[in-house]
């Protein structure tokens, strides 16, 4: 059976030793998912070749267990080889460990930012160097920034420290967490900087811009008479899901809606079943996003559409193709 499930990532505690302005997570109470669903969760990916199997957190490196988790994977990573990719998410606490520990992770996905910003506190140094030793180590490590209005006007030296360091960097968009929105940026502001990283993709100095607002923006549709099938864009719910530190399944780490719980039935049937996923993946029925012409590769950004409007399939109203793309 294939589930058409690219993507899983798995939030393995709450616990974070941050407290970062735009996190989902911000002011949660401390859980930890159980070591041996974490394992669980590990052979469900193989068993159905998900391509990204991600763990995350909070800071997962703070789950109890994690040096356990780190020697599971390093011991059977050759045996699923059913999953293209082990992720580790990670905000860099990572280097307090031994980092020959994490040697069953194929990449480790480093946050990283502009020192002293307000909103997060991380050492771009620290982090630069941390990449060089995961290097050394023969794990692929890379740079994940957020843009928010604090950093928009340092893209140029962000893509510049990752270049002069030969550490890949991709790049996504502060979200509304309900908590941040004195960094959140404006449709202008958003569309300025996809310009910007547009151009250094074609560059070759990021890595792939991955947005639903880039797929408009590059005006992606289907070709006239073409029938309609989902081929791009928020992949929330259709082509990737999350599993919290408490079991609940959610469609994205930002789309935080119940569609099921592992301690309570099956993930397979959560996400052939659950009522929130079905009406995820109903493009058409999106209030106006679902009369666009971009419809197929972009959808808009489901969490932008569920703050706005507390429905799933209301229209986002952060789209920056109004105007701009039409």
């Amino acid at each position: 059976m294939r589930l058409s499930m690219h993507m899983l990532e798995l939030e393995i505690t709450t616990r974070c030793n941050l407290n970062c302005l735009h996190c989902y997570n911000r002011g949660n109470k401390n859980i930890d998912m159980e070591d041996t669903q974490i394992v669980k969760m590990i052979h469900f990916a193989n068993k159905y070749g998900i391509h990204t199997f991600t763990i995350s957190g909070g800071e997962a490196a703070l789950h109890p267990k994690f040096s356990a988790l780190c020697a599971y994977l390093k011991e059977n990573r050759h045996t699923l080889e059913k999953i293209s990719k082990v992720t580790l998410q990670t905000n860099g606490y990572i280097r307090n460990l031994n980092l020959e520990e994490l040697q069953g992770f194929d990449y480790i996905h480093l946050s990283f930012d502009i020192d002293e910003n307000g909103v997060r506190n991380i050492s771009s140094e620290k982090t630069i160097e941390l990449a060089k030793n995961l290097q050394k180590v023969g794990i692929k490590p890379y740079l994940f920034t957020t843009v928010h209005k604090k950093n928009l006007h340092y893209l140029d030296e962000i893509v510049e420290i990752a270049n002069e360091n030969k550490v890949p960097i991709a790049f996504n968009f502060c979200i509304d967490t309900g908590k941040d929105a004195e960094i959140l940026l404006s449709r202008s502001e958003k569309l300025w900087a996809i310009k910007k990283l547009l151009q250094y993709e074609k560059q070759g100095k990021i890595n792939k811009l991955k947005h639903p607002y880039v797929n408009s923006f590059k005006k992606m549709a289907l070709q006239e008479g073409e029938d309609f099938r989902i081929k791009g864009g928020c992949t929330a719910g259709i082509a990737s899901c999350s599993v919290l530190a408490n079991g609940d399944v959610i469609p994205c780490p930002f789309v935080r809606v119940k569609a099921g719980n592992i301690y309570e039935e099956p993930l397979e049937k959560i996400w052939l079943e659950s009522e929130v996923f079905r009406e995820i993946r109903d493009r058409k029925s999106y209030d106006r996003c679902g009369n666009c012409k971009f419809l197929a590769y972009c959808g808009g950004c489901r969490r932008s559409a569920y703050q706005s409007s507390n429905k799933l399939t209301g229209f986002d109203a952060n789209c920056i193709g109004r105007e701009e793309v039409s």
